[in-house]
């Protein structure tokens, strides 16, 4: 999580040839997916597909478009919460870039692995201390993943049920995606607030791993898990007071997720009007969601698409799930990828006439 501004501008958006090659493969991926779902029903037909999308509602569509600039919009405003209760203020439109930067790179990067030190770019070049970017990305990390193991397990308090009818391979790929959220958020509490505990476990197994001759230099290992524990430590120390403003935090990731899941909502709704079966649309999102973190594939593509297919096939014909789900995946990530790489395109080549100024 150490970032510095320079690495940043080297590795994220000066390096011209990964960004290429990542943008290749996430189309790849993003081609083949679509060509997959439209396989997925024989009588897939683009007329009627038209005809599903002139009949839809336009003022729930509009209400699923609104929902996607939402999801951007509430990842800033986390983040904003953070930084801001160091004193840096900053205008409010930047943090909407800070979020489409993260959004963006983490969906064409696999495992999301390109989203934060991209947000760390432009919080840098901001004036934002280098502490409080890794701060404010780490606690909105923790957050975003307390928010969906919370979503996911009032969904499965709520409609069991639902989650029982779905395939073998369908509810293992939820439960890995789960298990993958809770391992993580259980990791963060103890880096954060239980360091000396988890300091002894990895101290452990690098021992193990020295035995068995997987892990040269012990003491060198050791001596750099220490340090970076304590820059942890010193994030941990630096809240320490400020509960109200990780309540903030929490709720942010919270609406951001039901911003998620509300595209979803919206577009069945302007598409069947039935709203007797909403609730299980959105019990069946946020499984979904979840699932999607068992691939570390740019974007869950491929992934989703299949949950999202297994999902809506249990209320509806398998002809209506397939252009429920093309429409609701196109606006809720296509679009939504769309709207971050404009975004951070405008703001980095202001950046860039601002240096040659």
């Amino acid at each position: 999580m150490e970032i510095s501004s320079k690495k940043q501008e080297n590795t994220i958006l000066t390096n011209k040839k990964t960004k290429m090659f990542w943008g290749i493969v996430f189309f790849c991926i993003a081609l083949l997916s679509i060509v997959s779902v439209v396989s997925f029903n024989k009588n897939f037909s683009v007329s009627l597909f038209v005809s599903f999308l002139k009949n839809a509602n336009l003022l729930w569509l509009f209400c699923a478009i609104l929902c996607v600039f939402f999801f951007i919009f509430f990842e800033g405003l986390s983040l904003r919460y953070i930084y801001s209760s160091f004193g840096y203020k900053g205008k409010k439109s930047s943090s909407f870039v800070y979020s489409a930067a993260d959004i963006y790179f983490s969906a064409i990067t696999p495992s999301a692995s390109g989203g934060q030190p991209a947000s760390a770019y432009f919080m840098l070049k901001d004036g934002i201390s280098l502490p409080v970017v890794t701060i404010s990305l780490l606690y909105t990390l923790l957050m975003y993943s307390l928010s969906i193991v919370v979503v996911v397990i009032l969904s499965l308090l709520f409609s069991p049920s639902l989650f029982f009818s779905l395939n073998f391979l369908t509810k293992i790929i939820i439960c890995v995606g789960f298990f993958i959220q809770f391992g993580l958020l259980c990791f963060f509490y103890f880096l954060l607030y239980k360091d000396k505990l988890l300091y002894r476990i990895c101290a452990f197994f690098l021992k193990l791993l020295s035995k068995l001759h997987l892990v040269h230099s012990l003491d060198v290992k050791e001596q750099k898990l220490s340090e970076v524990m304590a820059k942890y430590q010193e994030a941990a120390l630096m809240v320490k007071g400020k509960k109200k403003v990780l309540v903030h935090v929490f709720f942010c990731n919270l609406f951001q997720r039901l911003s998620q899941i509300g595209v979803i909502v919206f577009v069945f709704l302007a598409t069947s009007g039935n709203f007797k079966e909403a609730l299980s649309i959105f019990v069946l999102q946020s499984f979904v969601i979840i699932g999607a973190y068992a691939a570390p594939i740019p974007g869950a593509i491929g992934v989703t698409d299949y949950l999202m297919l297994q999902g809506f096939g249990k209320i509806m014909s398998s002809e209506t799930a397939v252009y429920l789900e093309l429409l609701s995946r196109g606006l809720s990530f296509y679009l939504c990828v769309f709207i971050c790489g404009l975004v951070i395109a405008v703001r980095y080549f202001s950046l860039k006439r601002s240096r040659e100024k």
